[in-house]
């Protein structure tokens, strides 16, 4: 437990130092790392999911590729 300890408080010392924009891709990049090697969030990201259905609805609803749909 000392190792894990000393880790957070090296991890603190650093996110004190660093500016804010550099904070925000460090917690983007722990979000990264937990998503991925976490097992309980093996499961995809329906809310991530959801996001990319409405960013794409303008592609997928495109009355001028029905032509295509078999």
């Amino acid at each position: 437990m000392q190792v894990f300890e000393k880790h957070k408080k090296d991890l603190n010392k650093i996110v004190d130092e660093l500016p804010e924009e550099k904070i925000i891709e460090l917690v983007d990049f722990a979000k990264f790392l937990f998503a991925n090697y976490s097992t309980k969030n093996s499961q995809v990201d329906k809310n991530g999911l959801i996001l990319q259905q409405q960013a794409l609805k303008k592609i997928w609803d495109n009355p001028e590729e029905d032509i295509y749909e078999l």
